[in-house]
């Protein structure tokens, strides 16, 4: 990854320094030759890029910037609240959970062409990664995107037994991987890349029904032996959700384009719930040398489940090359459990009781702060 990283920026620093060389500097005939050969293939290729993003597109609305190339700084924070709530568990009747994640700041950086985008980021202290891929057009646009936290406040509480188990920094580790795409009915007028990746240039203000389609895993690992054994030997949750929505999104614009308020969000239908838990019966077993490992598949209690996204962005388009943008967005992400999470097929769970459920409902935010220069 630090090679692909080096090699794009050294490849980024020549275009540079090659459309900044001056007129008069003497240069080999045949250099000169194979030099102008080569920026003539690269503007065909860019302005037929450049005809395909615009097709269709009303140039009194939407315009595209001079530069076609980006390369951003950003520092990204973000964090998770989560609420586990489980139900006449063996030896602890009712457990509710509560944790949130700390809020790490992570820096890293963007490279982009038009409305093609990587970005990267990474704590300095915890050794955590976040990355972004994404393709957006006015009509349509997918987005991958993995984060990674830790928990660092949080409690969990059972009503059969005295005393709150309180959560520290490092007892849960969380990663969420977002497959996102969107399609934009008024792709003419309204833009959805000029507000997070300031591949076009919103003129005037204008808005658009939004349809969404989402694909969702999150891992929760725990990492205590206190912890697992409080939730009942339950020490890593998987969740699967593919889900559809439609909303609603705005571009506000008050100086042609200068600056760039931006507002989204709406429901969305999860049609697609799988909960995966592993876990252990070490709180059955009078010998400890050993554990039963499990792994058991959760059925939802619904099949489909209202959950949502709002988004939000500021953008301010300094000059032509330079720019700054404030941008964010929060998902909210439900499951509860048709069936018990802590069944071993095994005899060793003598008070294994079929009505055990489980609850989860998680906010999940980030936000970004992104100065960029287009070149």
């Amino acid at each position: 990854m630090k090679r692909s990283i080096i090699v794009i920026f050294l490849l980024f620093s020549v275009v540079t320094f090659a459309n900044q060389l001056p007129c008069g500097m003497a240069m080999p005939s045949d250099t000169v030759v194979k030099e102008g050969k080569a920026r003539q293939f690269f503007d065909k290729i860019g302005k037929f890029a450049d005809e395909w993003f615009m097709r269709g597109v009303d140039t009194s609305y939407l315009a595209l910037p001079k530069h076609r190339f980006k390369l951003s700084y950003l520092s990204d924070v973000g964090s998770v609240y989560t609420i586990i709530r489980c139900f006449d568990v063996p030896y602890y009747e009712n457990i509710d959970a509560r944790m949130k994640s700390n809020v790490l700041p992570k820096m890293g950086f963007l490279v982009g062409f038009r409305n093609i985008n990587f970005g990267y980021l990474w704590n300095l202290y915890q050794h955590y990664t976040n990355f972004k891929l994404s393709l957006t057009q006015n009509a349509f646009g997918i987005e991958l995107q993995r984060r990674q936290t830790f928990y660092a406040k949080g409690y969990i509480d059972a009503s059969a037994i005295d005393g709150r188990l309180d959560l520290e920094a490092g007892s849960i580790a969380v990663s969420t991987t977002f497959l996102s795409g969107y399609v934009a009915l008024n792709r003419k007028r309204f833009s959805m890349p000029a507000a997070f990746n300031q591949s076009y240039i919103q003129k005037h203000s204008a808005g658009s029904v939004l349809l969404y389609a989402d694909y969702m895993y999150t891992n929760m690992a725990y990492n205590r032996d206190e912890l697992i054994t409080r939730t009942g030997g339950m020490h890593e949750i998987e969740l699967y959700q593919t889900a559809l929505g439609v909303g609603y999104g705005y571009n506000y614009t008050p100086n042609g384009g200068k600056i760039l308020m931006h507002i989204s969000g709406g429901p969305l239908l999860a049609f697609f719930n799988r909960m995966l838990v592993t876990g252990d019966s070490r709180m059955f077993l009078q010998n400890n040398n050993y554990n039963i490992i499990f792994s058991q598949k959760i059925k939802p209690q619904y099949k489909v489940y209202v959950t949502g996204r709002i988004r939000a962005a500021f953008v301010y388009n300094i000059n032509e090359r330079f720019l700054l943008a404030v941008y964010g967005v929060c998902n909210n992400i439900r499951f509860r459990s048709k069936d018990t999470p802590f069944h071993t097929d095994t005899q060793v769970n003598l008070d294994y009781n079929s009505e055990v459920g489980m609850r989860l409902m998680t906010w999940d935010w980030n936000a970004v702060l992104q100065f960029g220069v287009r070149f």
